[in-house]
């Protein structure tokens, strides 16, 4: 559906690339490994097109797989091959891993291509070889046609041994079974032909979930991937000597097991580094949790793995989640397991918390904004199953921000004023991030940068508590002054001044609602910001006119102002709730969304006379 009603905004879009054609084929063997010949010839439509193809990236796993560029050359305008030497195709360990080398094998061979110009095409030939599967005598593929380029060819074929039995889930492409001509062989084949480019939509769901695709395995369902990862990844989670002797410390005196777990899980979060390997680039199996207590850092699957070992050692059970971290919340009909998970995080059954030791600063039990409403792969549900679950979804009132701002407009018109925010949830974990991203003789900087965001040009400072103390909630206090704000005695008008308000402010929430219309879903997360700002005025100083209070109630939440003066203070309070089922808003909800989005907006731009 979503692809059918694009094609009228596609049609209006130019995109920087169109594919002339990307020919993908599949020779699979009996256990699993196979060979993935891509044939991709792309046209260079703008200039933006040109640097975009200038260095084409290719990341395999040198432990499973063989990576060969057996073609790669560039035709010019006027119909001139020039092929791309040797020395333009470069082979260095992944970004992803570079401080990791020990702990992961990803490599990304880069082709950089000649005489790049609009009009030319670049053709690039690829063999991969997987020479050792994922997962023992299985195979898995996926294929993506990103619909913010334009194809004019593309096809997909698998050909394997009659006797795997291979499960398929294609979207928005044509095909299906073909004829082999063999007993001993099947072969399926997809193809899409002059399909348009459609312009991404800003803070719409990642470009895959709404673009032609195919996932193709031999998995028949995902209880059977959850078991089979399980049964790899489980005996890494030994509870050895060094790892029971660290959950004893770490519980000294606690005998409640969600206690117990909120300290294991805060520890590991904070002493054991997180590198960002990418779930499969190097295999799908842990390194045992001694290793990576030892080393003291790991990608994500070892973070799961040393925690269910120290929860173990205390007689707490938990098991691998497999996620999808980022804005890709489709879920094929068939199992294959690279399809959208790249991540892996903990289900603690007994507790019935989801934990995910990467974040780094959040809390116990909170949830990054990529993985709520997510489906997910609990490889153990506490009853030995493997299920696919949705991940918890945010009560508004469980994430969120309160922000009180204490203003002073001096009667030569400079402004200084204080801010105290309370995040709470995953906002909270946002705060925390921000923070320890920066060193505090950065605060300063990001201060006035926030400012500066707000349409105020000043100057500020934070302060806060210890971002890794993940026991006691999380508060930040700052102060700001911005000069020459309003000019006295007037007439004259100002709005509300946002000053260093909180990282989640309401003003800051609404910032892609210009288009009338969407195609594709939204991830908007449910939450609740109040915000108080008490504005004290000058001597003498009193407005003319306040701004009309706001009472808006839409079917995805509700937002109200007041504007009130006493004393030679005005004082206005913001609240906005943001409340719908699951996360993503979808096409049809967002007109009423966009409503709203547009009334805080106006309200955020009104004045203040005096």
């Amino acid at each position: 559906m979503a692809l059918a009603s694009s094609l009228a905004h596609a049609s209006a879009f130019q995109p920087d690339l169109t594919v002339l054609s990307d020919d993908i084929a599949y020779d699979v063997h009996a256990d699993g490994t196979f060979t993935d010949v891509e044939t991709e010839s792309i046209r260079i439509d703008t200039k933006g097109g040109a640097l975009q193809a200038a260095q084409i990236p290719l990341l395999y796993s040198k432990t499973l797989q063989d990576l060969t560029v057996e073609e790669a050359y560039t035709t010019t305008p006027d119909g001139k091959r020039i092929d791309v030497t040797p020395d333009r195709i470069f082979e260095q360990q992944s970004s992803e891993n570079a401080d990791a080398s020990s702990f992961d094998d990803g490599r990304l061979t880069t082709v950089m291509f000649p005489a790049l110009e609009v009009g030319a095409t670049v053709t690039l030939r690829t063999r991969r070889t997987e020479r050792v599967p994922l997962f023992p005598g299985q195979f898995s593929a996926t294929e993506h046609f990103r619909n913010e380029r334009a194809f004019k060819s593309a096809t997909v074929t698998v050909r394997a041994p009659s006797t795997l039995k291979l499960y398929v889930d294609a979207v928005g492409m044509s095909g299906g079974r073909a004829e082999s001509g063999s007993a001993d062989t099947q072969i399926w084949h997809w193809s899409l032909s002059d399909t348009p480019a459609h312009a991404q939509e800003l803070g719409s769901v990642f470009v895959t979930d709404v673009s032609p695709r195919v996932a193709v395995t031999t998995f028949p369902s995902y209880a059977a991937l959850g078991a089979a990862y399980l049964k790899r990844a489980e005996p890494k989670a030994a509870v050895t000597p060094a790892i029971r002797t660290l959950a004893d410390r770490l519980t000294e005196g606690v005998s409640d097991p969600k206690v117990q777990a909120e300290r294991i899980y805060d520890w590991v979060s904070t002493h054991i580094r997180y590198d960002a390997f990418n779930l499969g680039a190097g295999g799908i199996v842990p390194h045992d949790a001694d290793s990576v207590l030892k080393n003291e850092f790991g990608d994500c699957k070892d973070h799961a793995t040393l925690l269910q070992a120290l929860l173990a050692a205390k007689g707490i059970r938990s098991a691998p989640v497999l996620v999808n971290d980022g804005e890709a919340y489709w879920l094929p009909k068939a199992a294959a397991p690279l399809a959208v998970f790249n991540h892996v995080m903990t289900y603690l059954p007994d507790l019935k918390t989801y934990a995910d030791t990467t974040t780094g600063v959040a809390r116990f039990g909170t949830l990054s904004y990529n993985e709520l409403g997510k489906p997910a792969l609990v490889t153990d549900n506490g009853m030995g199953n493997a299920e696919v679950v949705t991940l918890p979804t945010l009560d508004a009132n469980s994430s969120g921000e309160v922000t009180t701002l204490h203003v002073t407009l001096e009667s030569n018109g400079d402004l200084n004023g204080t801010a105290e925010v309370e995040p709470k949830g995953t906002m909270e974990w946002v705060s925390r991030k921000i923070f320890s991203s920066f060193a505090p003789i950065a605060a300063r900087q990001v201060a006035k940068s926030t400012l500066s965001y707000n349409g105020e040009k000043g100057t500020g400072d934070y302060h806060h508590g210890d971002v890794y103390d993940l026991s006691q909630p999380f508060v930040y206090q700052s102060e700001f002054q911005v000069p020459q704000y309003a000019r006295f005695p007037g007439p004259g008008a100002i709005q509300v001044p946002l000053g260093t308000n909180g990282f989640g402010n309401i003003a800051s929430i609404f910032p892609f609602f210009e288009p009338e219309t969407c195609d594709f879903a939204m991830p908007f997360p449910n939450r609740h910001v109040v915000e108080t700002t008490i504005l004290t005025l000058p001597d003498g100083v009193k407005p003319t006119s306040l701004p009309l209070s706001v009472d808006i109630a839409s079917p995805l939440g509700a937002y109200r102002s007041s504007y009130a003066f006493h004393d030679g203070v005005v004082t206005v309070i913001r609240d906005l709730t943001i409340s719908h089922p699951g996360v993503l808003v979808q096409p049809d909800q967002y007109p009423a969304l966009r409503k709203m989005a547009l009334a805080v907006q106006r309200d955020f731009h009104s004045r203040i006379t005096y």
